[in-house]
């Protein structure tokens, strides 16, 4: 009878001890561990330890600049339509009816853009918190700001004529780094305004001034003081005999 040689199943065989795969999986192995105690993330937040914005205590600007852009808004309107009125009243360049038409759309389209802009005006909040100011607007589209102290570079104050009839100004943030104003907070009264701008400016300083410890003072050492001893001498006359 003839006997097979028998052959290795290649699961039974024994495996091949690589040095170079080795020491990469004992690199990676390395690397992980290193990210891993590198930064710990700590545990997960659930949902009912975020900090909802909407649930934060905003204020409303002052009433008196939601009525000043009704005013300078209706005003606006009645101008532009009474220079189209005007203007078909002399050149005619539709009939009457059609003209008629024209005009009524055009006094409902801006009804409808005043009661917007006034809706708006009245939907400007914020807020200042310990560590940034917070503003809110926007209708139907709303945007919430908040900049932090550490990155507040100056505060402006500006005030328009309308404005000044009313006592209102725009308060203007602005960051470090940024030539446009991060938070552009108009509607405010005067007077509020301007203890707002000192608040500001104080926590800013506060947060930007670092404390100094005895630690992070360098004393001078006997190396360090280099004393040079200067001579005066008098001149000296010389004689010479002649």
């Amino acid at each position: 009878m003839d006997t097979q040689p028998h052959l290795k199943s290649p699961l039974t065989q024994s495996p091949i001890n690589d040095p170079s795969s080795l020491s990469d999986t004992s690199t990676s192995i390395a690397a992980k561990e290193t990210l891993t105690h590198a930064y710990h993330h700590g545990p997960l937040l659930s949902q009912d330890d975020y900090i909802q914005l909407v649930d934060l205590p905003l204020s409303n600007i002052d009433p008196n600049y939601p009525k000043l852009l009704l005013i300078i808004s209706s005003v606006m309107a009645l101008i532009i339509i009474t220079l189209l009125s005007g203007f078909q009243l002399i050149a005619k360049p539709l009939p009457l009816i059609i003209a008629s038409l024209v005009l009524v759309f055009a006094m409902l389209l801006a009804a409808v853009i005043i009661k917007l802009i006034h809706l708006k005006a009245n939907k400007i909040a914020y807020g200042l918190f310990k560590h940034e100011i917070v503003l809110r607007e926007g209708l139907f589209w709303v945007s919430t700001t908040a900049l932090p102290y550490t990155r507040l570079q100056h505060v402006n104050l500006s005030q328009g004529p309308l404005e000044r009839k009313y006592n209102l100004v725009t308060l203007k943030c602005f960051s470090a780094g940024s030539g446009l104003a991060e938070i552009d907070l108009p509607g405010l009264n005067a007077d509020l305004a301007e203890h707002l701008r000192q608040h500001l400016l104080t926590q800013a300083a506060a947060n930007h001034l670092l404390p100094v410890s005895e630690e992070d003072i360098i004393q001078p050492t006997s190396s360090d003081i280099e004393t040079d001893n200067i001579s005066i001498h008098p001149p000296q006359q010389d004689n010479h005999n002649g």
